[in-house]
């Protein structure tokens, strides 16, 4: 298994805490500056090739001051041996056999428990990590005040009160899920470059390194673009969601974690919901639906849960929710046809996967209160028993445009644009009563949101609109008006009408 570099102490403490009791880690606490540090580096990879069930980390005790003075690091190289997350011996200096005989004594070559992850699984896995640091610090008191203060909180709830004084949660969030997508924050195909205010040339971002100042707000990478001018611009992508207040703009990542601060600091139950298919979006819990809702800030859309597979055409496998104090999967709650989802979860036994969320959810529920852990037990239970579905969910007719943000070649190189990227047209089949008539009408009423063909009403804007990608029927929230809108840069619609009698 390739050595891993560790930066923060909640993303090592995972680590070890989601580890069976027969696995052993090794920590290299080493410093660049370090001459034997470079010296035994080397033979730390091959010892890490040849010790399979063994997770070798490496940890700079420049950059991780926090993991340093819990293991009181006073020299480097340092070698920590844990296993069943208790230290079992530490090698001090750049001695390869002493290091050898430590890790044969406690190494152990076979799993303890057949629902451990492989390493490949456990490779899988590890990109769910680095979210419970983003949820984190939703409840830092100051991020939430910074937040709170751009907010027009005031107004928001006013409009979200009924006459007799009722305040309806989800009003609030649909509130300031538009105003968080019209007002604040917005969205960065590529960087305006600050010399000649013009936009550098969209996909033609190179990956950086990220400087110092940048990954202290969190970015762990940066985009770099060349402008017209010769200018070179700077596209880092901040974690920190305290930064993305200063900056209000992004890609799906940005928007999602800087809503979820918003709407944590309206005092919103929040949840960072994480597709391995390259998108994220929060759930938001709902007291008088009881239930949590589905929310996309940069889709500006809200209780659609179906968005991605119905309109954007996604075939999802592994939907993570990141709660304050809790993670579930949740892909059952945005999954059409179950049993196609479950064919595509190949990346990890469901035993693992299972094992591993009830790790991490017994340490982030370590410190809840008894009452709170008994209403995230009842919400639990019932989110399951709404999961529990067989086979395909009953279509209700409700219609899904593809995907709105984004320039329109970055959508169709993912393939989100919905019908508009569909190879199959849909073709619309005379009957026998039109065909005797030698009549055909079809009438479409963007209010009513269905179309008119002779006596039949039928449902729904995408029923027979072809490339309805890049002409989308949304409902207006202020002015509560249905549109029709098209993509800035081109839009194209047709129906297609065969004169094939249908039988």
């Amino acid at each position: 298994m390739p050595v891993q570099l560790t930066r923060s102490l909640a993303d090592f403490q995972s680590k070890i805490s989601a580890a069976d009791r027969n696995r052993l880690f090794v920590v290299d606490f080493f410093a660049d500056w370090c001459g034997p540090c470079r010296f035994i580096a080397p033979i730390y990879e091959q010892f890490s090739s040849r010790f399979t069930n063994a997770t070798f980390l490496k940890v700079n005790v420049d950059n991780s001051p926090d993991i340093r003075q819990q293991y009181g690091i006073r020299a480097m190289p340092t070698f920590v041996l844990i296993k069943q997350g208790l230290e079992v011996e530490r090698i001090e200096g750049a001695n390869p056999q002493a290091l050898e005989l430590a890790i044969n004594r406690h190494y152990s070559s076979t799993p303890a428990n057949p629902n451990a992850a492989a390493d490949h699984e456990r490779r899988f896995l590890q990109q769910f990590i680095p979210q419970l640091e983003k949820v984190r610090l939703y409840s830092d008191i100051v991020y939430k005040t910074l937040a709170l203060s751009l907010i027009p909180a005031d107004d928001l709830r006013k409009q979200a009160t009924s006459e007799n004084g009722t305040l309806s949660h989800f009003q609030l969030a649909k509130g300031l899920l538009n105003w968080f997508k019209t007002d604040f924050f917005s969205w960065c195909d590529s960087p305006v470059c600050e010399a000649c205010g013009n936009q550098t040339p969209k996909g033609s971002g190179l990956n950086g390194t990220p400087t110092p100042e940048e990954k202290e707000s969190g970015a762990d990478r940066v985009e770099v673009y060349l402008c017209s001018c010769g200018q070179e611009v700077r596209f880092p992508r901040y974690n920190d969601p305290a930064k993305l207040l200063e900056t209000r703009k992004g890609r799906c990542g940005e928007w999602a974690n800087c809503f979820a601060l918003m709407a944590t600091a309206m005092d919103f139950d929040v949840r960072f919901v994480y597709d391995v298919t390259d998108h994220v979006w929060v759930e938001l819990w709902i007291p008088e639906f009881d239930n949590w809702v589905h929310c996309d800030p940069c889709e500006n859309v809200i209780d659609k849960p179906l968005l991605y597979e119905k309109g954007w055409g996604k075939k999802l496998s592994y939907v993570i929710a990141f709660g304050a104090d809790h993670v579930y999967d949740v892909t059952w709650r945005y999954s059409l046809d179950h049993k196609k989802t479950l064919r595509r979860r190949t990346k990890v036994r469901e035993p693992v996967l299972s094992n591993f969320l009830s790790k991490l959810n017994a340490r982030l529920g370590a410190d809840m209160t008894p009452t709170r852990a008994k209403e995230m037990r009842r919400r639990r239970v019932k989110e399951l028993v709404e999961f529990l579905l067989v086979g395909k969910r009953k279509d209700t007719g409700e219609t899904y445009g593809g995907r709105t943000s984004g320039d329109v070649q970055w959508r169709k190189a993912r393939s989100e644009l919905g019908c508009c990227s569909k190879t199959e047209p849909i073709v619309i089949t005379l009957n026998q009563e039109e065909i005797a008539n030698k009549k055909f009408s079809l009438e479409y009423s963007c209010t009513d949101d269905n179309y008119v063909r002779g006596h039949e009403v039928i449902k729904g804007w995408r029923t027979y609109a072809n490339c309805s990608g890049s002409v989308q029927r949304k409902v207006d929230e202020e002015l509560n008006k249905p549109l029709m809108i098209r993509m800035p840069t081109y839009a194209c619609v047709g129906w297609l009408r065969s004169l094939k009698m249908r039988r």
